[in-house]
């Protein structure tokens, strides 16, 4: 039996992202990476992409008539992209706390030590008061937008069992998707202002010695995004890219032309990105250590307190 065009491609996106997870696997067996570091969110990313393929390929494979399958694949891609944004917010605060004179970052400055952990993800969450964090409303943000996503992709099924059955005039889930699309697409529009902003401060502070590699690859890594959030948008607005569209389907599943512009647009888009959230990680070998960092900080609390 042949592939169709879905199936072939979520399989070959499939085999691609367990490519990446044996590079992840790898560095933890081996200690190159800690579990409390900046690269298990790309883990817990490429864990759902795996998820969101393997989910695309059983779709590509039973045809349109299970719509739970779309759904779950609708779905988890959602939450893919959801986690590779706060995937490149985390390592440009991390690439901040490290590179910076002050060894802090203005996006999320770094809790007391000892601050219990409990405590400190509450704080992740406030952005108002003497405690508010630029990055607390990003993670406020985000979770609203993802949330709006997830809601709007379900409410298109419409109870339906097929989708032929798909009622495409839904405006209220429409909405909600394209809000949550453009919300995205509007963090992801400050995520440039960010990285723009590090690269000059870092140049003030290093005078002569270039952009650091890492920032380069963060910068690379935001038109990728950007087109991804702008695919999102897109998919909520125009007919011809809305997976519940019944005119997007052939007699075996999703047009060759549609299943083309998704992946190129929007699963592409991802993967590449999270290859080169990757490479910053030789590119940050001679960053300063954490526990260089602890040192240095409680030198300059003994010499403040002399």
């Amino acid at each position: 039996m042949s592939l169709n065009a879905e199936a072939r491609a979520a399989l070959m996106f499939l085999i691609l992202y367990t490519i990446l997870l044996a590079f992840l696997l790898f560095g933890y067996f081996t200690r190159r990476l800690r579990l409390r570091s900046r690269y298990t969110v790309i883990l817990f990313h490429v864990t759902i992409r795996l998820a969101s393929q393997a989910t695309g390929f059983a779709f590509g494979v039973v045809g349109y008539a299970n719509t739970s399958l779309l759904i779950a694949y609708f779905i988890l891609g959602a939450e893919g992209y959801f986690t590779l944004v706060l995937c490149t917010y985390r390592f440009l605060i991390s690439w901040q706390t490290h590179n910076f004179a002050s060894h802090d970052s203005w996006l999320e400055p770094r809790y007391p030590p000892g601050t219990p952990i409990f405590k400190r993800l509450i704080l992740s969450f406030i952005f108002v008061g003497q405690r508010r964090r630029p990055m607390s409303l990003m993670h406020n943000l985000l979770i609203a937008a993802n949330l709006l996503i997830i809601i709007g992709g379900s409410m298109m099924r419409s109870g339906q069992d097929s989708v032929r059955g798909f009622d495409p005039n839904i405006v209220t889930a429409k909405a909600m998707r394209t809000a949550g699309q453009a919300t995205f697409l509007t963090i992801n529009a400050f995520l440039l202002y960010c990285i723009i902003d590090t690269i000059r401060q870092s140049r003030r502070e290093n005078p002569g010695q270039g952009t650091h590699p890492t920032l380069l690859l963060l910068l690379a890594t935001w038109p990728l995004l950007f087109v991804r959030g702008l695919y999102g948008v897109m998919s909520g607005v125009l007919p011809a890219f809305n997976y519940f569209n019944p005119n997007n389907y052939g007699e075996t599943g999703l047009l060759d032309s549609f299943v083309i512009s998704e992946y190129i647009m929007g699963t592409a888009m991802e993967w590449t990105s999270c290859v080169l959230l990757m490479a910053t990680y030789p590119a940050s070998r001679s960053d300063p250590q954490k526990a260089d960092l602890e040192l240095s900080k409680d030198k300059a609390a003994r010499l403040g307190g002399v």
